[in-house]
């Protein structure tokens, strides 16, 4: 892997971006991030505002004060009906999301349903941002000045865009979209004309009638390339994340620094762009019109926030992230406990910086040392009982079962919901057979001839890699096929052909349990 894809050296990647915020000012820092709640927040809207909170937590670190504040874009128009949308939103098309009434039928907006869930996560996720709703915003007047300079200059502006962008702007193009108050619709008004002096558009209605719009009131709204760059300067932000298609050459950041700076007369932020995140296997980033997404809700039932933030922080922003909800969690979850580990025992570890930023609580593990496969063959072994678990942990691991019981129940608790969820592969699912009957197995003559080998051949020291060896050795000198004694033995306790690492599974059973099973199959 490439030093430009991951943190592979001793200077974090955050580094970087506090060095640059710091030598603009030693003041207090104002961070944004923004969405529009278009539709089911996902894993990959997530990097905004753990971009945001990254820089945050590293600015207060440094001592310097900052707040991040979040835009939630729900004067933005809904785009189409998407797919997991009713018929009936095709004639929602072209309406403020703040307008859109909820698809849950309970909340008080298409947005507010979608934004409350990201809100939800966000605090899970320890972020603490301030809220600025852009519709309360525009009808406040908080943009009237700036809606007024981008009207009086809009050819200054439509040259900026031509000259950044490399793309004319049609003649009858303005910087605004009104808002139709026959439709309550962002795409049917015409604009006629800007009165100057009494600061109205007037524009032509859905039905024709000619009418006036107060940008003072949130009736008025800048199109998106200048609404931008105005929200920067109306705040004074000084530095944002956001998607990387908006940092190509010529985008909408470059657009909005040069609309910034010869328009409102200020500076723009110091831009962090970032790759999306992807779904494994698929090579498009995560999409709630694809439908190939995870929620950051659903996420967060499944891993903790800590590991959710980890994984995000670790990597350099330009790096194209593959959330894995699957077997990913094996690696993701047993490489933040080895680190988490090395740093809190005080040895060097890659991703250190990381982990520190991660962590909301540095002096308590997040996650027990226990492997997250073990946990995972123990807690399907005990039957999903935890106390049964955690008598299983203190055969196979008793320090850790003593010492980090806590941890381990609340590992438990993500275990039992990630193999509820449709994330957790068949492959790693399963349940013990309480009987033999249950199983309705044939048993060979030569597999009879293995299992009497097999019960003879038992360790004492019911230890899992003791009973690997036993099981693959005792098919050897039986000349047995390995594979169809490890086949054999699957089905006589999981009713699969394959399951957890058969030895280390066999050692959380009941050695009675085991030899009796064992016994039943050559009756």
């Amino acid at each position: 892997m490439k030093d430009s894809d991951t943190q592979t050296s001793s200077r974090y990647w955050l580094d970087a971006v506090l060095d640059q915020v710091q030598e603009r000012t030693d003041g207090p820092v104002l961070i944004c991030s923004g969405i529009t709640p278009s539709g089911p927040y996902h894993v990959g809207h997530g990097r905004e505002i753990l971009t945001a909170e990254a820089i945050r937590r590293g600015l207060e670190a440094r001592g310097q004060a900052a707040r991040h504040m979040h835009n939630v874009d729900d004067f933005d128009a809904l785009r189409k009906r998407y797919p997991y949308l009713p018929e009936s939103y095709e004639q929602e098309a072209g309406r403020p999301v703040y307008i859109v009434p909820a698809p849950d039928g309970k909340s008080e907006s298409y947005a507010d349903q979608y934004f409350s869930e990201y809100a939800a996560a966000a605090a899970k996720l320890g972020i603490p941002m301030e809220i600025w709703r852009s519709h309360l915003e525009y009808q406040k007047g908080v943009f009237a000045e700036a809606i007024h300079t981008a009207l009086v200059r809009r050819d200054d502006i439509a040259r900026i865009l031509a000259s950044v962008s490399g793309r004319q702007v049609d003649s009858d193009w303005q910087p605004i979209q009104i808002l139709d108050e026959q439709t309550q619709s962002l795409r049917t008004a015409t604009f006629l004309s800007y009165d100057t002096t009494a600061r109205l558009v007037r524009y032509r209605a859905h039905d024709g009638a000619e009418m006036s719009a107060d940008p003072r009131l949130g009736q008025v709204k800048l199109d998106w390339r200048v609404d931008w760059p105005a929200r920067w300067h109306i705040l004074g932000v000084v530095v944002e994340g956001f998607g990387k298609e908006h940092a190509t050459e010529g985008g909408s950041y470059d657009t909005g620094a040069a609309i910034q700076r010869e328009i409102f007369g200020t500076e723009p932020p110091i831009p962090v762009p970032f790759n999306p995140i992807n779904l494994k296997g698929d090579n498009q980033k995560m999409s709630s019109s694809l439908g190939n997404l995870v929620s950051i809700s659903d996420a967060l039932e499944i891993i903790p926030p800590d590991v959710l933030r980890y994984f995000v922080f670790k990597s350099l922003p330009q790096k194209v992230l593959d959330f894995d909800p699957g077997l990913g969690m094996y690696n993701l979850i047993d490489e933040f406990a080895a680190t988490e580990l090395a740093v809190q025992t005080g040895l060097s570890a890659e991703f250190a910086a990381a982990w520190k930023l991660s962590v909301l609580d540095p002096e308590s593990a997040t996650v027990s040392s226990v492997p997250y496969s073990h946990l995972v063959a123990v807690y399907q072994s005990a039957r999903r009982d935890v106390d049964r678990a955690m008598g299983i942990l203190t055969k196979t691991h008793p320090e850790e079962a003593r010492d980090q019981a806590s941890l381990l129940e609340r590992e438990f608790g993500y275990i039992g919901r990630w193999l509820d969820s449709r994330y957790a592969p068949e492959s790693v699912k399963f349940s013990v057979e309480e009987t033999y009957a249950e199983l309705d197995l044939t048993i060979s003559s030569e597999q009879t001839d293995y299992l009497n080998a097999l019960i003879t051949a038992l360790p004492d020291s019911w230890e899992g890699e003791d009973l690997q060896s036993a099981i693959f050795q005792t098919a050897k000198d039986v000349e047995f096929a390995p594979r169809e004694a490890f086949q054999l033995l699957y089905r006589l306790f999981i009713g699969k052909e394959a399951g957890p690492k058969l030895g280390p599974f066999l050692a959380t059973l009941d050695r009675d349990f085991v030899l009796t099973r064992l016994q039943e199959g050559v009756k």
